[in-house]
């Protein structure tokens, strides 16, 4: 089994929703096909910067079911399937598999202290609801559930795993789970500030937030990493940090609605209780984004 399925830049799509928490659908639609035609290579849904966790299961599958209609063919598209409950979590996998779409991912199982068993059980399960649907494991340190690379090599025994979004600024650990399996495990960058750091360790594509607002410079610098023109990854990656620096000093996820907000995407604010920006932060954050005077950096 091949299980390098997933290249290229994958933006984690916004949720454009209501207050309520309905999705705007003319919003995401509009979204979806402009990003789509970026160069880009799909979308990774429902995630942390899709405010997954924070949405109900049914507005959860709707806005993939959205997504799975506007998108054009060719484009990957992994729902991210994690949940607080493993009946959710396998009742999105069971959806994923049901309207078509390519893979399913999901955190370890998170709150409560789970042993590796616990962990295995977890994905196991959610691949024998997804009929062995492709899935990646979501490794971040914020989940809390440890994974050694011993448990990832157990993981080759479920079937549909093939590899990680892996969103950790520790690189020297990301390329021990690439040598699994004779470097036959799909690795996808998570952290934008490092990608072309990623990208040049042998990550073979890339997930990110700011890849909202920036599809064109990340698609640029994944071109670059990959043909070994190391400088020119590494200077585009510099750009891309300005940006993110100045969402760092507020909160990314408001940061990146905000600005596509400005671009002419009606996407809302972040669902409660997420942080939101109030409007002397929002001004304070324009006027960074302005003194940078990039214009070629952001849009798309």
């Amino acid at each position: 089994m091949n299980r390098i399925q997933i290249t290229g830049v994958l933006p984690a799509l916004v949720s454009p929703v209501n207050e309520d928490g309905s999705i705007r659908e003319a919003a995401l639609r509009k979204l979806v096909r402009d990003l789509a035609r970026t160069g880009i290579s799909g979308f990774y849904l429902c995630g942390a910067t899709g405010e997954g966790i924070a949405m109900a299961p049914e507005r959860r599958m709707e806005l993939v079911e959205i997504v799975k209609d506007e998108a054009p063919g060719g484009m990957k598209l992994i729902n991210h399937t994690g949940a607080a409950d493993l009946a959710t979590a396998c009742r999105l996998a069971r959806h994923s598999r049901q309207i078509g779409l390519d893979a399913i991912s999901s955190v370890p199982p998170f709150f409560f202290s789970y042993d590796e068993k616990g962990v295995l059980d977890y994905y196991r399960a959610m691949a024998e609801a997804s009929e062995g649907l492709p899935l990646l494991v979501y490794a971040s340190p914020l989940s809390g559930a440890p994974l050694p690379v011993s448990t990832i090599e157990k993981m080759l025994e479920i079937p549909g795993f093939i590899g990680m979004k892996y969103t950790n600024p520790d690189y020297f650990k990301m390329s021990r789970y690439k040598k699994i399996d004779g470097g036959n495990i799909n690795i996808l960058n998570g952290p934008d500030e490092t990608c072309a750091l990623g990208l040049l360790m042998g990550a073979d594509g890339a997930i990110g937030s700011t890849y909202n607002v920036m599809p064109r410079l990340f698609v640029k610098l994944f071109a670059a990493a990959k043909e070994g023109r190391a400088d020119e990854a590494l200077r585009l990656q510099m750009r891309a940090d300005e940006v993110i620096e100045c969402m760092l000093r507020y909160d990314v996820i408001s940061c990146v609605k905000l600005l596509l907000g400005d671009m002419g995407y009606d996407v809302g604010e972040p669902n409660a209780p997420l942080r939101r920006l109030s409007e002397r932060e929002k001004d304070a954050f324009r006027a960074s984004i302005r003194a940078l005077d990039l214009p070629e950096t952001l849009g798309i």
